[in-house]
């Protein structure tokens, strides 16, 4: 295969990532060591109501998780430990806040995203809303 083959086939694939990725109804954000948001797909834009451009580069706290929860539970701290121990919580729930003040609860999923090193550059985290129960 020449090299403009591979170069074409890689432009492909990366399309068709992007696509998947906007296109999904689901949660998709990644969020740095810091738990500053990096990425943050259409869906995600839409259910809390931020702009993508108004939310890149924020952190995770005070935008889209309360610092402590109506139960009173240490979200900053959950934060803190997601990003140090992301095995620890490859799953979790919690209380979530949209733009306009509702609260919700989100069921996610989070997943480091290591680099050459070997240290943690990075964590994806996928959620959906979930139902409430009456």
């Amino acid at each position: 295969m020449d090299n403009n083959r591979a170069g074409e086939d890689l432009l492909a694939e990366l399309i068709r990532y992007r696509q998947i990725v906007e296109n999904a109804n689901s949660i998709i954000l990644m969020m740095d060591t810091k738990g500053n948001i990096t990425f943050f797909n259409n869906f995600a834009q839409r259910f809390f109501g931020f702009y993508k451009y108004d939310i890149l580069g924020k952190n995770v706290i005070g935008t889209i998780v309360f610092e402590k929860d109506l139960s009173g539970k240490d979200l900053a701290a959950m934060i803190k430990d997601i990003i140090e121990n992301p095995e620890r919580h490859s799953v979790n729930e919690n209380e979530n806040i949209r733009s306009n003040g509702e609260r919700v609860r989100i069921l996610w999923t989070n997943k480091a995203i290591i680099d050459d090193d070997g240290s943690i550059k990075e964590i994806l985290c996928i959620g959906n809303q979930v139902a409430e129960t009456a």
